[in-house]
């Protein structure tokens, strides 16, 4: 089914009149344009009304401008806030990973050496060294799970 071309230019010259268009509509569109008066005065009708909405100054309640500055600052506090937390989150995270990269082999060569001397079987110092290695963890996430810390902050305990 084809539209009527009158109705394919008016179209055209709402969506983005002879400059928002891409090379191919915009040549075809000229052409019409070129050949046709109504389309062509519907194009300049529209540039108008488009012009005049323009000069047209728009001016805010000086309480609608104070509560809007108000809001971005606030928002914008929060994001810097937020960007703080998340860095420091990022170096304890490098921190924790850098230290356990260190000590984890010194650890297990200390459980090693100690199973040995104590004549422990390897799957009994090798269990007895992950339960070691994994109780801080478990103990700080319980800890933290208890009081509803995470992440997302203070605010975060209210929006529950």
């Amino acid at each position: 089914m084809t539209r009527d071309v009158h109705e394919q230019a008016r179209q055209r010259i709402a969506l983005g009149g002879v400059d928002g268009l891409p090379e191919a509509q915009r040549t075809w569109l000229q052409t019409h344009l070129h050949e046709c008066e109504s389309c062509r005065d519907y194009a300049q009708g529209t540039d108008r009304v488009i012009r005049l909405m323009r000069s047209v100054p728009i001016a805010a309640s000086p309480g609608l401008v104070r509560t809007t500055q108000k809001r971005v600052r606030e928002r914008t506090r929060q994001l810097r806030e937020e960007r703080e937390r998340l860095r420091l989150v990022g170096m304890s995270c490098f921190l924790v990973g850098l230290s356990t990269a260190i000590t984890t082999p010194l650890l297990w060569r200390g459980f090693e050496w100690v199973g040995h001397w104590a004549e422990v079987s390897s799957p009994v110092w090798q269990t007895g060294f992950a339960i070691f290695w994994i109780a801080p963890a478990l103990a700080a996430s319980l800890l933290l799970l208890g009081r509803g810390v995470h992440i997302a902050g203070k605010d975060s305990r209210l929006q529950r």
